[in-house]
């Protein structure tokens, strides 16, 4: 039923729970999965000023980086399991990219910081955006502190 499982992931710990889980399944089901991490433009997550846009190129990178060390260690963790994968860096809109890739998987595996209130209003849930568009199943997986 599931052959080609999406797993985004943002580096987050509640992000990597679900990587975990994710790939777990993959193994169980036979399936091979995408490990998929998106940048978001700088400009999107921060009030750019004149004093901080020689910093852009610096920052991009600084997230690109980050993108491809949480990639990495998926990765790394799908060797251990000998799940097939494969690893996509990505730019544009989170939720966005996600949506787009899931047209070509049976099922997205992604997890929530379970945020509410305030903190969800002015963030915004790339989880929640994917869950009313995904074209595709979507398995959220909530990540518990303990």
């Amino acid at each position: 039923m599931y052959k080609r499982i999406l797993i985004p992931t943002d580096g987050s710990a509640p992000s990597e729970t679900a990587v975990k889980v994710g790939l777990e399944l993959a193994k169980s089901l036979g399936a091979e999965a995408t490990l998929l991490y998106v940048v978001e433009p700088v400009m999107a997550r921060i009030l750019i000023g004149p004093e901080t846009i020689p910093y852009y190129p610096d920052l991009t990178r600084d997230l690109e980086v980050a993108g491809k060390q949480a990639l990495e260690r998926a990765e790394g963790f799908a060797q251990y399991l000998g799940v097939p994968v494969r690893t996509e860096l990505k730019q544009g809109n989170a939720a966005q990219v996600i949506v787009e890739e899931a047209a070509e998987h049976d099922l997205v595996v992604m997890g929530t910081h379970g945020r509410s209130g305030l903190d969800r209003l002015l963030l915004g849930s790339v989880t929640q955006k994917v869950l009313q568009r995904s074209p595709a199943p979507v398995l959220v997986v909530r990540h518990s502190e303990a």
